[in-house]
């Protein structure tokens, strides 16, 4: 256990890989100036957790807009859970779906064209990117900011706190490398 009263992870588990914020706004900046539905789709990847398959399976009756958050209807082990979105996604959602009907799809695209999205944006920022690598990065930027680990595990739909975890050894990691910046 850590000094958080936690059950830290094995050290030979490979952590998770993920984009600094500065990467990430970079790569939300090449998408602005190109393609409105691109920049939503990442921009909504990068403040929820999302997993690809729970963004691309969305529907307009998911959106809770007076509420502020997305209902993920069977997420992975079929079962659903409520994920926040701030003011700013609200907006720009309720735009893009002014005209879908409840049961259309959010984003009509598949799973290959989410990858291509994530891909061609990080690549125009010379990066290299998958969408769960957003995920892993929205977790660790949600740790880094303070945010408690059952409420991420929460937002995450994790089962297992364990599986929230590993995110910690990433920022511990992070934390020594950043120290030694400063005192070798």
């Amino acid at each position: 256990m850590d000094k958080t009263g936690y059950k830290t992870q094995n050290r030979h588990h490979k952590l998770p890989k993920y984009h600094r914020e500065t990467e990430i706004q970079k790569m939300l900046e090449k998408s602005d100036q190109q393609n409105q539905r691109d920049y939503l789709i990442l921009k909504i990847l990068w403040s929820t957790g999302l997993r690809g398959s729970e963004l691309i399976s969305l529907q307009k009756k998911d959106l809770e807009f007076n509420e502020k958050r997305i209902i993920v209807r069977n997420g992975k082990g079929g079962k659903d859970r409520v994920v926040p979105v701030p003011q700013e996604i609200k907006n720009l959602l309720k735009m893009w779906t002014n005209n879908l009907n409840k049961d259309d799809l959010v984003f009509d695209i598949s799973s290959r064209t989410l990858r291509n999205i994530v891909y061609k944006y990080a690549g125009k920022c010379d990066f290299t990117s998958k969408p769960h690598k957003w995920r892993h990065s929205f977790a660790i930027h949600c740790l880094k900011n303070g945010m408690d680990l059952r409420t991420l595990q929460k937002i995450l739909g994790h089962t297992s706190l364990s599986t929230t975890q590993i995110y910690l050894d990433v920022v511990a990691e992070d934390v020594q490398k950043e120290y030694e910046k400063v005192w070798g």
